[in-house]
């Protein structure tokens, strides 16, 4: 063979060879760590792993406890030794979770806060609904509903978790405008329909009167009317709760059955995240807090 046709013969494989280095997509490992068991983040995971097939090169792990900060922090302390690309985590409480999350972002490992807060600013970006505007939403219709007069129960998420305190934050600063609607009972039921049940059985028993219960998540308001039903109490009390998941047992199949008076779209916003998530890995403008939007959902 000719140094001539030699030439012809290599060049078309070296441009094949360095389109197809060109081409070769980086394969980034990103640590998810979930707080907690539900529909809701199920919903959430099954979001990002969709949105994940149509970015290349994003390989998600993911670790979930069953609402154990001890477990939760184990995790991530996991992940930083992996050297994992990105970190998503929703931190089961605020200050325990604080000190190894900001150990990760010194790491120089990108930290995204999904759904609730650290006690500080030593993270990459944050995406959720604002739970303080979904308080105020949730106590504007309450006061409607009402019509400026009644007792309530209240039953709030995990104490220590930020969306729980927001909620309430933004749901006092309706409520207090209203002096004749009476918080009577109050208690963290964490999140869990069997603890929302027993403080419901509670608030039945050392309450006559209840006219509204107001659960910060779907599945403590469902918890909540079941025990009422039992006590013959529920048709005289309204009760409303946050989530508004689709499919069996979710807030809208309860508003569809007349159980729940009303429930918020909390979003799970799966889709999102990994969006913003492609923005950090390749270097592109993002915002540091995004913010997802809720609306109400009743029989209207």
């Amino acid at each position: 063979m000719s140094k001539k046709n030699l030439y012809i013969f290599i060049i078309p494989f070296a441009f094949l060879f360095l389109l197809a280095c060109k081409n070769k997509t980086t394969t980034y490992t990103i640590g998810i760590s979930q707080c907690s068991i539900d529909n809701w983040r199920e919903k959430m995971n099954t979001e990002m792993r969709h949105e994940a097939l149509l970015h290349p090169g994003m390989k998600l792990i993911f670790k979930t406890v069953e609402d154990d900060t001890h477990e939760q922090i184990k995790d991530i302390e996991s992940f930083i030794e992996e050297k994992i690309d990105l970190l998503i985590v929703s931190p089961n409480e605020a200050a325990p979770l604080t000190p190894v999350i900001e150990k990760a972002y010194r790491n120089k490992i990108p930290v995204v806060l999904v759904d609730r807060k650290i006690l500080s600013d030593q993270y990459t970006a944050f995406i959720a609904a604002d739970n303080h505007q979904i308080g105020e939403e949730v106590g504007n219709y309450i006061a409607n509903l009402l019509k400026g007069k009644g007792k309530i129960v209240k039953l709030l998420g995990l104490k220590g978790s930020t969306s729980a305190s927001e909620r309430d934050q933004g749901f006092q600063s309706v409520i207090s405008k209203y002096p004749q609607i009476e918080t009577v009972y109050q208690a963290d039921a964490a999140w869990l329909k069997n603890k929302a049940e027993e403080k419901m059985a509670e608030a039945l028993h050392q309450q006559n009167q209840i006219d509204l219960v107001f659960a910060q998540n779907d599945r403590m308001a469902l918890g909540a009317y079941e025990v009422a039903e039992k006590e013959g109490r529920a048709d005289d009390i309204f009760f409303l709760g946050i989530d508004a998941l689709p499919g069996k047992d979710g807030g809208i199949e309860q508003i569809i059955n007349k159980k729940l008076k009303a429930t918020f779209i909390y979003p799970t916003g799966g889709d999102k995240i990994i969006q913003l998530v492609s923005k950090v890995l390749h270097d592109r403008p993002f915002q540091k807090n995004n913010t997802l939007y809720t609306a109400v959902i009743d029989q209207s």
